[in-house]
């Protein structure tokens, strides 16, 4: 306890001495009210001014920036349906060409087909035409034999045992 005693004695003490001198105080009052009428005058404007200045910076900034973030977002938002609607483009475009490749896969099939057939016909045709020419090639060979036979045996060259061998010959002869 003997602590604290001393401790509060030693305020008390200060205390009166502060107030002994009360010239003392009243300078010192007036000095610090110089000080801050000074202080007001010289520094409190410019740092309050540059404080303002300072905040304005920053407020622009922030404001600069938020309208820029808006901005990117913006083009962000454009770009993603620009991007979207090219691939729906894109997608319309491949199933365009996908339907316009089968229609002419299938015109070219259908035309292959209809050639082909045309020109099976034509050899149809055409094997009809030389099968009739060949048969009546062969009606004639077949005419001119039997005469050249039947002159023969008018002319009585040919007996029965040799008709199958004059037959042979001609027939030979004649192809």
């Amino acid at each position: 306890m003997n602590i604290f005693k001393e401790i509060s004695d030693a305020i008390q003490e200060g205390l009166n001495s502060i107030f002994e001198r009360w010239d003392l105080i009243l300078w010192q009052i007036a000095a610090t009210i110089i000080l801050i009428i000074i202080v007001r005058i010289f520094l409190w404007k410019p740092i309050t001014r540059y404080l303002e200045k300072r905040q304005e910076a920053l407020s622009k900034e922030l404001y600069e920036a938020a309208h820029e973030r808006e901005r990117v977002t913006q083009i962000r938002y454009e770009l993603q349906t620009e991007y979207e609607e090219m691939r729906k483009e894109a997608r319309q475009m491949k199933d365009s060409l996908i339907y316009e490749a089968q229609q002419e896969k299938d015109r070219i099939i259908t035309e292959a087909r209809n050639e082909a057939k045309r020109r099976i016909q034509q050899v149809d045709r055409d094997i009809q035409q030389e099968l009739k020419i060949q048969s009546d090639k062969i009606k004639e060979r077949i005419k001119e034999i039997a005469f050249d036979v039947a002159e023969k045996i008018v002319t009585h060259d040919v007996t029965e045992e040799n008709i199958d061998e004059t037959i042979e010959e001609m027939i030979d002869t004649k192809l």
